[in-house]
């Protein structure tokens, strides 16, 4: 208090009198200013000392009683004993189904080195596999799934494909493909949609020395495969090469052509897909002007009718063939060589007492995947129990029995309704 009474005078009257009345201007020398400020942080510390002193709140209470909330998320079982790859941060359950993956694909794997084994002993079995089918059926990549599984070379110690390490020493897995719109793009003298538009007589021609030189390739011990055009059976002495090899036929529905090979990402969109990625239409499809509008009808239903016509054609030539806008095979083309390798088998008439638990577990993947786009999730163990007794083996059985299907399942109305509209979807697909 004394100090505010010494303190206020000064600086309202630097002279030290009292003002007679209301003072019109008042300065302070630097001084002054100096030990007021002084002054002000003293007594706000002074104040902030105060007010803790006085109350209960303590900062200490505070981080005390933090730290003692639970935080809801355990900490992963690690150390000796309690985790089984406590390097990598791995729970055993983890690992166990990272173990059953990576065992599915060795399946898919030594299926195909025993059918490649099979074929290099019987000198009579054709050894180039072809693979046919419409744009946007996948071709290319379930072509090297194939390959891939037919070349695979198991490791001596045993250690499964995808345990493999970077620089350890395995054996090199060798195979020899083509596609033939790639090499064609590469031979042109102009670009492939041109030389289609200029002389389609030409086109097909060019399409069919690149298939007469890989029929010409020299066996040399390792597999060999071949993706063709869309359009490269219409010329006859291409069919009559072609057939010489194993002819598999990679299927889809028109309108799931269509679909994947008009689609194009727009800015904004919200989702970025590479170029690389687009399937591109066939070279006839460009020439009428379908490229890029999935919403163009009268395109569609003229693409849709050639699309048919070409299948005909497809299913006369085929050796064997699989649906590859299937849920399950289009989300893994190894699925879809696992398919096309048990086929070729049963083809040249070999057997394989192991392929039989390989199918089961890509139709019960493929099973899963159908309940949950019905959202019966729920129902998938009655559902296989099901399979199991009636001796459904593929989805096209369930569709084709989708009444009994719901009934053993005993679904409510709504449940029924999802269960056939999806049914149909795989009928339409069959």
């Amino acid at each position: 208090i004394q100090t505010w009474q010494l303190l206020i005078p000064r600086v309202l009257e630097p002279s030290g009198r009292a003002p007679d009345a209301m003072p019109v201007r008042c300065s302070i020398s630097s001084q002054d200013g100096r030990r007021v400020c002084r002054m002000f942080h003293a007594m706000a510390a002074v104040f902030l000392a105060a007010l803790l002193l006085r109350s209960p709140f303590s900062f200490t209470a505070l981080r005390s009683s933090a730290r003692a909330k639970p935080h809801g998320l355990t900490t992963m079982r690690l150390g000796p004993g309690g985790g089984s790859d406590p390097v990598n941060n791995v729970s055993p359950e983890m690992q166990a189904e990272g173990m059953k993956w990576a065992q599915k694909y060795e399946d898919v794997l030594l299926s195909g080195n025993r059918l490649w084994s099979s074929i290099k002993k019987n000198e009579k079995d054709p050894r180039k596999f072809y693979f046919i089918g419409t744009n946007g059926n996948a071709g290319k990549e379930i072509a090297e799934s194939v390959m891939d599984a037919l070349a695979y070379i198991p490791s001596p110690d045993g250690t499964l494909f995808l345990h493999r390490k970077p620089g350890s020493v395995n054996p090199t897995m060798q195979y020899g493909m083509v596609v033939t719109d790639e090499i064609l793009n590469e031979k042109s003298p102009v670009s492939p949609v041109d030389l289609f538009m200029d002389d389609e007589d030409k086109y097909r021609e060019l399409e069919y020395e690149i298939v007469k030189e890989f029929d010409a390739e020299e066996y040399k011990g390792f597999p060999m495969g071949c993706v063709l055009g869309e359009g490269a059976l219409l010329k006859e002495k291409t069919r009559e090469l072609v057939q010489k090899g194993i002819v598999v036929w990679l299927d889809v529905d028109p309108e799931h052509s269509w679909a994947k090979t008009q689609f194009r990402s727009k800015a904004g969109g919200g989702i970025y897909l590479p170029k690389a990625g687009e399937v591109r239409p066939p070279v006839w499809a460009i020439a009428n002007g379908w490229d890029g509008d999935v919403d163009d009808t009268e395109g569609k239903s003229e693409y849709i009718e050639i699309v048919e016509e070409r299948r005909k054609l497809y299913d006369n030539v085929k050796d064997v063939s699989v649906r590859t806008d299937t849920p399950n095979i289009a989300s893994n083309s190894y699925w879809g060589a696992a398919s096309i390798v048990k086929q070729v088998k049963g083809y040249l008439g070999y057997s394989d007492a192991g392929e039989g638990s390989l199918e089961e577990e890509v139709f019960d993947a493929g099973l899963e995947k159908f309940l949950e786009g019905a959202r019966l999730s729920k129902y998938l163990k009655q559902a296989l129990s099901w399979c199991e007794e009636q001796g459904a083996a593929s989805m096209e059985d369930i569709a084709e029995n989708v009444d009994e299907f719901a009934e053993a399942m005993a679904l409510k109305p709504l449940e029924k309704k999802r269960l056939v509209k999806a049914a149909a979807s795989v009928a339409v697909t069959a």
